[in-house]
């Protein structure tokens, strides 16, 4: 897989539709920057054994944390139909809230998501490098569960995990690679406060679904592959059954002559 040329694609569609791209992140933004800026307290509350009280301010921030989660899932739905051009560019606030236009994404989202973390918890209490590899096999599950409810398919919330585990299968090392090429992006987001994550958040996300997109991509071309192979081989011996016929008809010939010089010589 090439990495280097789907962060070229993603970041040639970002510089063409930024606008559109800013204000579908623009709800994002915005609940990721009340929710850490609530979060974070003005001063430290304590009981009177020392330990430090959690407020409900915390507690709002982290609904709105939460929200801001659900709806970066939603964008990064769109991010696919824009790297697989099915995407109208208009309306961006109103697609920024996709996850919430569905109710099989919402539940969906949610269910998948909790049941990935459990299986990830589980295998780390193994060991940490299990779990974090179960996690990047994994993560494709949103979006395999988002693309059968668009075709009308069922799918439970663990085929699509399975699904995921399968389609990552020799891909795991290009994904945890895709990752780490953005850790001097995220370096910059900090040195600029966070201002420079208006670029950098859809450029991560569009590149992460131009990824799945080329997953899916390759996937279906090998069964397309096999069922040619399938259909083919078929055919091929088929083909060969009349040779046959026409060998054992011209021995028979070669027999019946055989009998009749027999008969005349006798």
């Amino acid at each position: 897989m090439d990495r280097k040329a789907l962060k070229l694609d993603s970041k040639s569609l970002l510089n063409a539709h930024f606008k559109f791209f800013f204000l579908l992140f623009l709800p994002v933004f915005i609940l990721e920057f009340v929710g850490g800026y609530i979060y974070a307290p003005k001063e430290e509350l304590y009981d009177i054994n020392g330990e430090p009280i959690w407020t409900s301010a915390q507690t709002f921030s982290m609904i709105l944390i939460l929200l801001g989660s659900l709806v970066a899932i939603g964008v990064a739905f769109i991010c696919i139909d824009a790297m697989r051009q099915k995407l109208t560019y208009d309306q961006p606030l109103q697609k920024s809230m996709t996850i919430f236009n569905n109710v099989d994404y919402f539940l969906g989202t949610i269910v998948i998501y909790i049941i990935e973390q459990v299986l990830i918890i589980l295998w780390m209490i193994l060991l940490i490098i299990p779990g974090l590899i179960k996690a990047v096999a994994y993560s494709q599950a949103l979006y395999i569960y988002r693309d059968a409810v668009d075709r009308g398919e069922k799918i439970s919330y663990l085929d699509a995990i399975t699904r995921s585990r399968q389609l990552m299968d020799g891909h795991k090392w290009d994904y945890f690679v895709m990752a780490l090429s953005f850790i001097g992006w995220g370096l910059l987001v900090g040195i600029t406060l966070g201002i420079a994550a208006i670029w950098v958040q859809p450029y991560m996300q569009l590149s992460f679904a131009n990824f799945y997109r080329e997953l899916v991509d390759e996937h279906e071309a090998q069964v397309h592959q096999e069922a040619d192979r399938i259909n083919v081989t078929p055919a091929a011996t088929s083909g060969n059954q009349p040779t046959t016929t026409n060998d054992s008809s011209h021995q028979s010939d070669n027999e019946s002559n055989d009998d009749s010089d027999d008969s005349s010589n006798q």
